[in-house]
């Protein structure tokens, strides 16, 4: 079945790096609670690009804007272990409703707002190759519509049944993996059957009728958040109010509080904040010698030091300074 495989388990205590760690993704993070980042991906590319399935689990709440690898399609199953709500894409979904499954086409991207220590498995795969398994397969196509805008987007609920199989599935292919039986005969078979086997468990989902019809407004909602996002990330921007935001995007101050709740769970001040904060972090690690905390700190707007301090440690369990001192210790 297979020509190549790779499997890796990579660990981390920062939200970006952390990022970095699905393979061929392009990512970016923010960390919305406080306290130290705990992050893990255990991952397997089986015949890379054609197939990559992996675990992630973060231990803090975190905004993520998501791009998988070119011409893959993604699917997301959150593993069950938290009941908090999850957004997907601007949609809050439900917290009776934990069993989903979701799928966005990767040139599209997508974007998740996650719980406190949240676990998901994804599969991502070639289009192409996808398609051509199905038939093989006798399977119907269950991949998300094309078209931009959030027309590639679906969700879907799952039965208990169903999502224990592909959390089992899924979690039976990663062993293989981290275990390196993968590479031998009787574990390549095991894999093929295993491949087969998730691909029908993905044709028994059936998108949500719900999602579809409020999946137009959801993307203005998340439009708005993540213009709102880039302003506010990108430096000497600090001067910028959450009424100066409502200007640019032409909202009300009330349609921007309730597009912020419904995408990311907060409010646009405690948000915009957040990122801010990630954003110090960002710079602070990336710096050369020479930089200081003050001059980044001042390009997003904290000028009371002290207080600019407390805000960052309550937020990621270390001062500003460690940070910079770690950074150069690394380059």
């Amino acid at each position: 079945m297979t020509t190549s495989l790779h499997y890796a388990a990579r660990a981390s205590c920062d939200v970006d790096e952390h990022a970095t760690h699905i393979s061929a993704w392009h990512q970016e993070y923010d960390q919305l609670s406080r306290g130290c980042f705990t992050g893990m991906v255990r991952e397997l590319w089986i015949d890379a690009p054609r197939l990559q399935v992996f675990h992630e689990h973060t231990g803090q709440r975190t905004s993520q804007h998501c791009l998988p690898w070119r011409g893959a399609v993604w699917f997301g199953i959150p593993d069950g272990q938290n009941g908090e709500p999850l957004h997907f894409s601007g949609r809050l979904q439900p917290v009776d409703r934990e069993r989903i499954v979701m799928a966005a086409r990767a040139d599209d991207g997508f974007a998740l707002c996650t719980p406190q220590n949240f676990g998901i498995y994804g599969v991502v795969v070639d289009e192409a190759w996808l398609c051509t398994e199905l038939d093989r397969l006798g399977l119907r196509p269950f991949l998300p519509p094309a078209g931009g805008s959030g027309a590639s987007l679906r969700a879907a609920s799952l039965s208990p049944h169903l999502h224990v199989a592909l959390c089992q599935t899924i979690e039976s292919m990663l062993s293989l993996g981290a275990s390196g039986e993968a590479m031998q005969g009787w574990g390549r078979r095991t894999l093929g059957y295993l491949t087969d086997q998730l691909l029908r468990l993905l044709a028994g989902t059936a998108p949500d009728a719900g999602f579809s019809a409020q999946r137009q407004s959801s993307q203005r909602r998340l439009a708005s958040v993540l213009t709102a996002r880039s302003l506010v990330a990108h430096p000497l921007n600090h001067t910028l109010s959450v009424e100066d935001l409502c200007m640019q995007l032409h909202l009300t101050p009330r349609t921007l509080q309730n597009h912020f709740r419904s995408v990311v769970g907060e409010s646009p001040a405690e948000f915009l904040r957040a990122v801010r904060l990630n954003a110090c972090r960002r710079r602070l690690r990336a710096s050369a010698r020479g930089t200081t905390v003050q001059d980044v700190a001042a390009q997003w707007g904290f000028f009371h030091m002290g207080r600019f301090s407390h805000e960052y440690k309550a937020m990621f369990d270390e001062l500003p300074s460690q940070t910079l001192r770690l950074a150069r210790a690394a380059h």
